[in-house]
């Protein structure tokens, strides 16, 4: 579960860091309605949140998750 916060956030702060460069207006709406950027980042975050956490919950009730964590790791050697 740990994993999967720190996955979130890291693709949150990526993606917001696109949306901010993207958009050259977005620097003066921060300063002029900070609240209303708050309340945006938080619920932002919140859906994505929900976003992956049912991603996450469909692949481990449809079993595929099982799957992914039966691959065996090329980087280990099997023999020891």
């Amino acid at each position: 579960m740990l994993k999967l916060i720190i996955i979130y956030e890291i693709s949150f702060v990526f993606f917001w860091n696109i949306l901010y460069h993207s958009n050259s207006g977005v620097e003066n709406w921060f300063e002029e309605k900070i609240l209303s950027a708050i309340y945006t980042v938080l619920s932002t975050m919140a859906l994505g949140f929900a976003i992956v956490y049912t991603v996450y919950i469909t692949a481990k009730i449809s079993g595929i998750l099982d799957k992914v964590k039966k691959i065996k790791d090329p980087r280990r050697d099997i023999n020891r």
